[in-house]
């Protein structure tokens, strides 16, 4: 029995809120992870929406911001009922341990009267003695003996699991008050998340009807923004294969002076020592690659895909649209060397930078602060990216090229 009563005091004292309660395959951390996270990016898309607001137009950039703020407050509202039904599994765990320890200390209670009431009938040395001597026999007196033993020493014992129960009670009940306080907090919270919910979904509608309205327009921002982005396209393929045949006339100048009658046919096989370890040191860092902004958030993705507003239209990018704040820098996201620097008439400038036989690409800087051939390193500043006065709206373009094939930039990003 006091064994018993032992190991379940020790199991009380592990299950505590941040540990084994589990639900699912999720945890607690992992839940209030994602609450976290979601709470920092709702932070991050707030403030790039407070950008937008202080222009009178309406842009693609705010509703796509205004989609990613309802998404990510659809998480945060989730997790938080999540994190709040972990709470009440507990707080129903605590109550029943608050239950057991509570019968437990009334039964230890009930041995401990009932011995003290034994130990009272021969409480005085004398007693005792005239109990032990009146014994018929000498067994007789050695068992009256150790049955006063026995008795002094469970009293102890009881004495310290009476104490262990209510120290152990003590816990579970301020534990049950921080839970029920927790809870309190956290439905409160939920129920502001809920509204703001609302409210996002209410201006997200209301603004795409506004752009909607516009679409003639917004097809011919959309159409010259597409013929630019192919202009740049060609100068960046065009710069790209210039390169790789120069490489490939210097190595073969190379060969025939040495006699060697090797073919090169790739752009890699003529890279030099250092470019190939540039190049593999790049790769090697793929979904590990700091940010081209301080702060900021993908608003376009890579690839071919619906437009957001424009029914039956399809954009294609070469890369991914990074909205960040106004004056806002562009940073290289890797050790290389300035390639070209890029100006397109309507879209600003760009900044091609060489990584072995990796390039990337950062487009829409209303001011560089490098120059071609010079080498720069990772996080390095290389320019201002533009902000759009009709709009108030910052948007970086970073595009990733192993040689002439284009990458998904946001698979290379730290996440």
């Amino acid at each position: 029995m006091r064994k018993i009563c032992f190991i379940l005091i020790a199991l009380f004292f592990c299950a505590s809120y941040d540990g084994f309660c589990q639900k699912g395959k999720k945890t607690v951390k992992q839940v209030q992870a994602e609450a976290a996270k979601a709470k920092k990016e709702i932070e991050r898309t707030s403030k790039l929406l407070k950008e937008t607001e202080k222009s009178k137009s309406i842009s693609m950039e705010r509703v796509t911001l205004l989609s990613q703020q309802i998404t990510e407050r659809k998480k945060y509202v989730t997790s938080l009922q999540q994190e709040i039904e972990f709470i009440e599994q507990d707080i129903a765990s605590t109550n029943s341990q608050i239950h057991t320890l509570t019968v437990q200390l009334e039964e230890v209670q009930k041995d401990y009267n009932h011995t003290l009431f034994v130990l009272y009938k021969v409480h005085s040395q004398y007693e005792q003695l005239i109990f032990i001597l009146s014994a018929d026999d000498f067994n007789q007196a050695f068992n009256r003996l150790k049955y006063l033993q026995y008795y002094s020493d469970y009293m102890i014992q009881q004495s310290e699991r009476i104490q262990a129960l209510q120290d152990s009670l003590g816990v579970r009940k301020y534990d049950l008050e921080n839970l029920l306080a927790k809870k309190k907090n956290l439905v409160g919270e939920k129920q502001s998340e809920a509204h703001k919910l609302e409210q996002d979904k209410y201006l997200a509608d209301a603004t795409v009807k506004k752009l909607s309205a516009k679409q003639s327009e917004l097809q011919k921002k959309l159409a010259q923004k597409q013929a630019l982005a192919k202009k740049l396209n060609k100068q960046i393929e065009d710069l790209i294969k210039a390169e790789i045949e120069a490489k490939r006339k210097a190595a073969a100048a190379k060969n025939k002076a040495s006699g060697t009658t090797t073919k090169t046919t790739t752009s890699v096989s003529t890279l030099t020592p250092e470019e190939k370890l540039v190049s593999k040191n790049f790769a090697e860092n793929k979904g590990r690659l700091p940010w081209p902004t301080a702060t900021g958030k993908i608003i376009e993705q890579f690839g071919r895909h619906k437009h957001a507003t424009l029914e039956y239209v399809e954009v294609e990018s070469n890369g991914v649209e990074i909205a960040t704040t106004k004056g806002s820098k562009a940073r290289a996201i890797f050790d290389g060397t300035v390639s070209k620097i890029v100006l397109i008439p309507g879209r600003n400038t760009a900044v091609l930078i060489k990584h072995g036989n990796y390039y990337t690409v950062y487009d829409n800087l209303i001011s560089v602060t490098v120059k071609a051939g010079q080498q720069v390193k990772a996080k390095q500043e290389i320019g201002t990216i533009y902000t759009d006065p009709e709009t108030n709206s910052t948007v970086l373009q970073l595009q990733i090229w192993r040689e002439l094939e284009k990458l998904d930039p946001e698979l290379w990003l730290s996440k």
